[in-house]
């Protein structure tokens, strides 16, 4: 994956990792927190129900721009780095 002689590397990978682990955590927690607080009172629990009826009432058309330009961008990304990998060997 990478090469042990290079140290930046390996910072870069376990970083990325513990990064990654942190925010997986953070949301994990955060959503814990959400359902508890929605399933206390039967006033909350129908609000989270409303909730749920919203988001999936939600549609993409109504983002498909945003979501066409995040999809361009990683593309570029990706390009960037494929050509980063074969021009700087």
């Amino acid at each position: 994956m990478f090469d042990e002689s290079d140290l930046f590397t390996i910072y870069r990978w376990l970083l990325a990792t513990v990064c990654t682990v942190y925010a997986v955590v953070v949301s994990i927690k955060a959503l814990s927190g959400w359902l508890a607080w929605f399933g206390e009172t039967r006033e909350r629990a129908v609000l989270g129900r409303y909730a749920s009826a919203l988001l999936l009432r939600l549609r993409i058309y109504r983002f498909r721009w945003e979501l066409l330009q995040i999809v361009l961008l990683t593309v570029v990304l990706g390009g960037v780095i494929l050509a980063h990998r074969y021009v700087g060997s």
